[in-house]
């Protein structure tokens, strides 16, 4: 008749969990909302894909009958997570129908046939290097909040830059993401030789993938890591996952870094800093988030209005001798950045209030964020 197996139920539920976001996008294409189920030796392989991203994991399966089939990604995790027992019997029948017994339940289940399914994107697993996950999950981590959202004009920032680089005998991999307000980078060391990734200046990681990726890497310690012309690709012992790259080219922020003038330096103690900010967060405006940051000798006075509900002021001492200066900026913006940084000094680099600000620290090494100033 075709495919006929057992698995174990968590087994299921974690594969087809992994897969609800990339299933889950509307397309044209009907079966693009289904998982593949195939299977090899004595386990099941599920594969979804949306044409931009793909998923394969293979699961230790009872395998009765060889075959494949297409199932709904949705409706088969949603049997997987209210099944009740232990083992899930998935049995496939005429006309692409699938009898499933999970726990008590019995469900028949229609699916479409696995021809119509996609190819899952060709890679070459030659050209990939072993990289430790924590080295990805941190740059992801200090940089995705400043990915543009997809309505922004300029198409090419509604990804993230990848880069790769060498000082000395060292190897590192950069991370670069801006939504035009505001700029972060991430870069950090490589133990492994990078020649064979191909990548180049114009390497862009779409949102969607960006998300996946950082999935994928909470679930292994090492990863081998493959970047090609056009895809990259991550791999542990049971997983593959592959995400097409972007077009276009990233605006030129070297130039930018390189104009942020370095004479006055603010050093101030990050936690204080970050919970002034929620406080001072409370009374602004909706959508602009805007609060006024006025620099004296040694002090930081922090304010911001609401036109319904009133206003906050926090002022608390800080290390800086330069002239007075009344800055303005979105205080959304430095809670993101402050918030996933390391330290407890950070640095803020500023000229003047039409100049954009630096975020650094000493103990962050290889991480900076820019953020532009607003009109005061």
């Amino acid at each position: 008749m075709g495919l006929h197996c057992i698995v174990r139920c968590d087994d299921l539920l974690k594969a087809v969990s992994a897969q609800q976001n990339i299933t889950g996008k509307k397309g044209s294409m009907a079966i693009l909302s289904n998982l593949l189920l195939e299977t090899d030796d004595n386990h099941l392989i599920c594969t979804g894909t949306d044409l931009e991203i793909g998923l394969k994991q293979i699961i230790a399966a009872e395998i009765i009958e060889a075959g494949k089939i297409t199932l709904p990604a949705k409706k088969l995790f949603e049997l997987a997570r209210e099944s009740g027992g232990n083992d899930i019997v998935l049995k496939e029948q005429d006309n692409a129908w699938v009898e499933i017994e999970a726990g008590p339940g019995h469900y028949r289940l229609a699916g479409m046939q696995a021809d119509e399914f996609p190819q899952f994107p060709l890679y070459d697993e030659k050209a990939q290097i072993a990289v430790k996950s924590e080295i990805f999950t941190e740059i992801i981590d200090k940089t995705y909040f400043s990915i543009a959202q997809d309505k922004e004009s300029i198409f090419s920032l509604t990804a993230a830059l990848l880069q790769k680089y060498k000082e000395e005998e060292n190897s590192y991999i950069k991370m670069v993401t801006s939504d035009g307000h505001r700029l972060s980078l991430c870069s950090k060391k490589i133990e492994t030789n990078i020649d064979i990734l191909e990548l180049n200046s114009s390497t862009l990681i779409p949102r969607r993938g960006i998300q996946e990726i950082r999935k994928f890497c909470e679930n292994s310690d090492t990863i081998n890591l493959g970047i090609e012309e056009k895809q990259i690709v991550l791999k542990d012992e049971n997983s593959i996952l592959i995400v097409r790259l972007m077009k276009g080219d990233f605006p030129d922020f070297a130039s930018l870094l390189q104009s942020i003038s370095q004479e006055n330096i603010v050093h101030i103690n990050r936690i204080r800093f970050l919970e002034a900010l929620k406080r001072i967060n409370l009374f602004t405006e909706d959508i602009s988030h805007a609060i006024k940051i006025s620099l004296t000798q040694n002090k930081i006075i922090l304010n911001s209005q609401h036109t319904e509900y009133g206003s906050a002021t926090d002022a608390f001492e800080i290390q800086y001798g330069g002239e007075d200066i009344d800055l303005a900026f979105n205080c959304r913006y430095f809670i993101e950045v402050i918030q996933v940084m390391e330290g407890d000094i950070i640095k803020l680099t500023v000229k003047d209030e039409k100049s954009p600000c630096m975020i650094t620290s000493d103990q962050d090494e290889g991480f900076l964020c820019v953020i532009m100033p607003m009109k005061l």
